[in-house]
């Protein structure tokens, strides 16, 4: 199978990431992003950036950029994908930065407890790759939210194949956290299981879904 060749996407979302630039941060206007929280599930939201903590790289004691590099090599992705940890936050979630930057930030505390609540160590890497594939579907490409969102579960079934997870344990925790009915920017669980089935089925059969892509060769 070849491997997806993402070109060099034009978004119009805006996120500082400077601690540095805190306060002018705080002044910035407010951008949507796509995030995962135990409070809040899964929720699309515009507002101002405020969890970033640190950058993260390859060996972090956090391990999420490890984890990143493997969804990306698993996957065929090769561009970069900047990882930040939160801290207090109980939070995940995707968005891009100036020029393009794709920006995946995590609290890695609330994945080992999502981790716990789903009863599968498959749960944070879900979300981790649910996240990832909105940097492959992108963000403003479909005619609604919900379904952007139905775009980024087939990537992470997708890539929980490809990592060894078994179909059941890819939807554990979309089944264990998702909602019983469609919101305003996110698919019922159901659905969305369906979705990540789809993406675990194609990643099997050494194929994937072109139309969920945003700029595959």
């Amino acid at each position: 199978m070849k491997k997806l060749n993402l070109k060099s996407l034009t978004i119009p979302f805006f996120i500082c990431v400077s601690i540095v630039a805190f306060a002018q941060l705080q002044q910035q206007k407010r951008r949507p992003f796509c995030g995962f929280s135990l409070k809040n599930g899964y929720y699309y939201e515009e507002k101002a950036q405020e969890y970033i903590t640190r950058e993260a790289k390859i060996g972090d004691k956090s391990g999420i950029p490890d984890v990143v590099e493997e969804i990306k090599s698993k996957i065929g992705i090769d561009v970069p994908i900047y990882v930040y940890i939160a801290k207090d936050e109980e939070n995940c979630f995707a968005t891009i930065g100036a020029g393009g930057k794709r920006i995946l930030i995590a609290d890695h505390l609330f994945l080992n407890k999502v981790n716990k609540g789903s009863g599968t160590e498959w749960a944070a890497i879900s979300i981790i790759a649910h996240e990832i594939g909105h940097h492959i579907a992108g963000f403003s490409r479909r005619p609604t939210q919900v379904e952007s969102e139905l775009d980024a579960d087939y990537w992470s079934g997708y890539a929980l194949q490809k990592l060894g997870a078994s179909k059941d344990a890819s939807v554990k925790c979309i089944m264990r956290y998702g909602t019983e009915h469609n919101t305003s920017s996110h698919p019922n669980k159901y659905s969305r299981a369906e979705t990540i089935k789809q993406g675990w089925d194609d990643a099997r059969n050494g194929g994937y879904d072109n139309d969920r892509c945003e700029s595959c060769d």
